[in-house]
């Protein structure tokens, strides 16, 4: 089996292409080129030294004139600038702040005299529309009162009528006393009367005085039946009274009612 080749085994060719190795040696560390290191097993350097040169030095710059003008201008502007925008700022708040107090108090002011004033004109037009309402519930009330008294009036005249006809029907001397008023009016002192009656007044006074009485007073009794009980109607020559009852009754209930206004108003 020598010379061939078996599986799982590699054998070196004899083959005299094949470079054969060669010995290798230590370097020589004795050499002057290798006694100066420049570097260590850490990748150091040991003649290695940091530079410690100083930084430059920026020389300061120098300004003309000319420019440092500028930037005082410049600044003075920007002061001037700032300045007048703090001041309008300070002066515009107070002085918003003084003109909304002063504007609002001269305002209220303003608007309380408007306020009394439209209130008062207000006042007396509402013033005047209660008058005239007034005015026209008083109207109806004194047509009212007036209506009332009227009819009051006609009432009593009515009730009394009656209760002088039933006076004088059971009373003759009413008939006396009516007749003597009215004669006593008029100055027929020494002329001739004639008295008109209801045809039974006239008994009742030929009664009472009698013919020769009725003579001696220069009388004529007339009969009137359109008259009422207790009316008389004198005429004496041109003179003439008429003296109804029923006249006579309203006048007194006319003062009446007049004396009961006044003193209700003295109230």
């Amino acid at each position: 089996m020598s010379g061939e080749r078996k599986r799982g085994f590699l054998r070196l060719d004899t083959d005299a292409n094949v470079e054969q190795p060669k010995k290798w040696g230590l370097p020589d560390y004795g050499a002057e080129a290798n006694k100066k290191a420049k570097e260590t097993a850490l990748n150091y350097d040991p003649g290695w030294m940091p530079s410690f040169d100083e930084p430059e030095v920026e020389e300061p710059l120098q300004l003309t004139e000319e420019e440092i003008e500028q930037i005082k201008r410049g600044a003075y502007q920007d002061g001037l600038h700032q300045g007048q925008e703090a001041g309008f700022k300070q002066g515009y708040e107070k002085g918003k702040e003084e003109g909304l107090a002063a504007g609002h108090e001269e305002g209220r002011a303003q608007g309380k005299e408007e306020g009394i004033a439209e209130g008062q004109s207000f006042i007396e037009q509402q013033v005047e529309v209660f008058v005239g309402l007034a005015n026209q519930f008083a109207q109806p009330l004194e047509l009212m009162n007036a209506q009332v008294e009227k009819q009051l009036v006609d009432m009593v005249l009515t009730l009394v009528k009656e209760v002088v006809h039933v006076e004088v029907q059971t009373n003759p001397q009413v008939i006396l006393d009516t007749v003597k008023s009215s004669v006593e009016a008029l100055p027929v002192s020494g002329h001739a009367i004639t008295l008109k009656l209801h045809p039974e007044d006239v008994e009742i006074i030929r009664s009472a005085y009698g013919e020769k009485e009725l003579d001696f007073r220069n009388w004529t009794l007339v009969g009137e039946p359109a008259l009422n009980r207790a009316d008389v109607q004198i005429e004496a020559g041109e003179s003439s009274v008429n003296y109804r009852m029923e006249d006579r009754i309203r006048s007194v209930l006319k003062s009446f009612c007049g004396t009961n206004r006044h003193q209700q108003g003295e109230h």
